[in-house]
């Protein structure tokens, strides 16, 4: 047995290139304890990764035991260690990072070019060690999980695997790049709680008690000054909001199938973004998982930038619909005060959400990429916060981003401050808005294009795509309100259209067959076009990529205008029907929270997570993880949104 153990000293950093004196001291006196089976130095040792059965299958990321590494503790025997600066010995967990890749300098023979692919389960995502980890996955990149004495540093560590992986590899024909992170080494210690954190659980705690105190408050004879104060605290009740929530009687102004549609796509982005999620996570069979994905069927997800135009499309579509309402009313638009409501509309849910995130959460668990997806994602906002409550986030990149899914709600917003000058001409000359429309439609579509082809981007996740490709894309055009402004403006164009014909307009049943027909076709097409690019051969090509950025902005809001128009002249059929179930009327209200809620709720568990696990299908909507969502949505709709809301209601005494 001591024979074994004496040729297992790969697992600590025990090198003389190791810069710190007590760390190789350390490191020697756990390998002396380890021969006499001490069990401090028995547990460090069990603590570290071990090579897996499962590689082929692509088990290569194996943690070790992260809650038992931080449980090591032992203090030495000064007189067997006169040496030592420090007899108090305990457990560092750091789960290191490892590019392997086969050379290029000689012919690899065919097997090892195929070990290589298995263990790296295909590469459907193509990292390297310099790529942000915090947001996307660094899929092919191999993490290893290693227990070391408190005393050693991340530098250390990189220094003695790199040494030793080099007089293992030398004769081979792969390399190597190892990295540490300081920030993914962790020992046992207690987080200090920040004024941030302070102030965040005294706001929060104090919104706990208005709502409380409204919920319970009886309204009764005020003057008008009292009756306003008791209606804003009232605007907190519990019960009110749960009432306004569960509502499903149509409301004045509405338009039924947008709820449908909001609904729709809402639940296509959870299961889009759980697939990003998954690709963190170490996997049994995650060579069996990327296989799923290379199935054809999987274009549904690698096409998610649709689901986000369906907001954008909707968002026009409410803004020129609310925009026509109050030129109809008062011949002129109050920009300002529109502006301000719409950033009233938005920022308290987000506020809380940034601040949970921010202050709260990270002191809700650990584990081995606890720091990288939830520390990090902290560390960004403290510091860029501020972007977010200006909504000009989206212009400094996801790699500096406060919660980068939060981006839409820039694009949004600036959006939407262009839309007035669009209405009123469309409202004052109707040929010109008309024209506008297409003009700054097509110099969009001509962004879109140029960008990606010059830029070699994709907004079509295909097979075999890189971190550095995905994060260009969404820096140079994906959150650019420039690039999104197509379908924003085609959702202006359907309003107008629908309040222009509607009255009159008489399609017959030819006619209503041809326009459903064209619109399927161009839906099926923008969705489903790009099939192919989910195979493993796909090779990539900067024009199909263009062409794809630039084209199915048009074809998705086509669709989308073609629906909703059928749908207000009442031809819609059983899509229309489906699309304003009153069931979608309850959870299009809580849409706004889900998207705020569900990747905390994603890193959250993968940040947690502690082993690998195996992978089946069902994970993309994991029923325990679904209904966590939608409850913290529902508690912040209610606690936050409706509430806020109503506030803003009675502050401008409007609807």
């Amino acid at each position: 047995m001591r024979n074994v153990l004496s040729g297992l000293q790969v697992h600590v950093p025990v090198l003389s290139a190791a810069s710190n004196a007590l760390c190789r001291n350390q490191s020697q006196a756990f390998l002396d304890s380890l021969q006499v089976f001490d069990m401090w130095a028995l547990k460090m040792f069990d603590s570290s990764a071990k090579f897996p059965s499962g590689v082929l299958n692509g088990n290569i990321n194996q943690y070790g035991d992260f809650n038992q590494c931080l449980e090591v503790t032992t203090e030495l025997n000064p007189l067997l260690y006169p040496h030592l600066e420090d007899y108090h010995v305990t457990g560092k967990y750091c789960l290191t990072l490892l590019d392997l890749e086969v050379g290029t300098t000689s012919r690899p023979s065919r097997v090892l070019k195929e070990l290589d692919d298995l263990v790296h389960a295909h590469r459907p995502i193509v990292s390297t060690l310099d790529d942000p980890g915090h947001r996307i996955a660094r899929f092919s990149t191999v993490n290893w999980g290693f227990c070391v004495p408190a005393a050693c540093s991340a530098d250390d560590l990189t220094a003695f695997l790199s040494e030793s992986l080099q007089n293992y590899l030398k004769d081979t024909d792969v390399t190597f790049k190892v990295k540490v992170d300081p920030d993914l080494c962790y020992i046992k210690d207690f987080k200090q709680v920040s004024t941030g954190t302070k102030v965040t659980i005294i706001l929060f705690v104090s919104l706990l008690g208005v709502t409380a105190f409204g919920t319970w408050v009886k309204t009764g004879q005020k003057t008008p000054e009292e009756a306003k104060t008791l209606r804003l605290i009232k605007a907190f009740s519990l019960k009110k909001n749960l009432q306004k929530l569960l509502n499903t009687e149509s409301v004045r102004n509405d338009v039924p199938c947008l709820h449908g549609i909001r609904a729709l796509n809402a639940l296509a982005l959870i299961i889009f973004h759980k697939s990003v999620a998954l690709y963190f996570n170490p996997y049994i069979n995650r060579a069996e998982m990327a296989q799923t994905f290379a199935r054809s069927w999987s274009v549904i997800g690698r096409t998610s930038i649709l689901y986000t135009d369906s907001f954008i499309f909707i968002s026009g579509f409410l803004a020129s619909h609310g925009l026509f309402r109050e030129l109809r009313r008062d011949k002129k638009i109050n920009v300002w005060g529109n502006f301000l409501s719409r950033y009233l509309r938005f920022t308290p849910s987000l506020a809380a959400v940034i601040l949970f995130c921010t202050y709260i959460m990270d002191h809700l668990g650990s584990g081995p990429q606890w720091n990288l997806v939830v520390k990090r994602h902290s560390d960004i906002c403290q510091t860029n916060m501020w972007r977010n409550f200006l909504f000009i986030h989206n212009y400094f990149g996801f790699e500096e981003m406060c919660l980068t899914h939060t981006h839409q709600l820039a694009v949004d917003m600036q959006l939407y401050l262009v839309a007035p000058f669009f209405v009123y001409l469309l409202w004052s000359r109707r040929w010109l808005g008309l024209g506008s429309l297409i003009l700054l439609g097509a110099y969009s579509t001509h962004l879109r294009y140029t960008v990606a082809y010059n830029r070699k981007l994709s907004t079509v996740v295909y097979f075999g795509t890189t971190v550095s490709q995905l994060y260009e894309t969404g820096n140079f055009s994906y959150t650019l309100p420039a690039h999104r402004a197509t379908v924003y403006l085609i959702g202006v164009a359907a309003r107008f259209v629908i309040r222009e014909t509607k009255p009159s307009l008489s399609l017959s049943k030819v006619q209503l067959l041809i326009g459903w027909s064209v619109a399927v076709a161009v839906g099926a097409l923008a969705m489903c076009g790009p099939h192919h690019m989910s195979s493993p051969s796909y090779e990539y090509s900067p024009q199909e990529a263009a062409l794809y950025n630039a084209l199915s902005p048009i074809l998705w809001g086509a669709f989308l205008g073609w629906i909703t128009f059928a749908d207000s002249i009442g031809h819609a059929g059983i899509i229309g029907r489906i699309l304003s179930w009153k069931g979608f009327t309850i959870f299009s209200r809580i849409c706004y929270a889900v998207y705020l809620t569900q990747f905390p709720v994603f890193f959250y568990n993968v940040g947690t997570r502690r082993s690998a696990d195996y992978y089946s299908p069902h994970l993309l909507f994991e029923f325990g993880e679904v209904v966590a969502i939608i409850l913290l949505s529902v508690i912040l709709t209610l606690l936050v949104d409706l509430p806020f809301q109503e506030v803003k209601t009675i502050l401008w005494n409007r609807d």
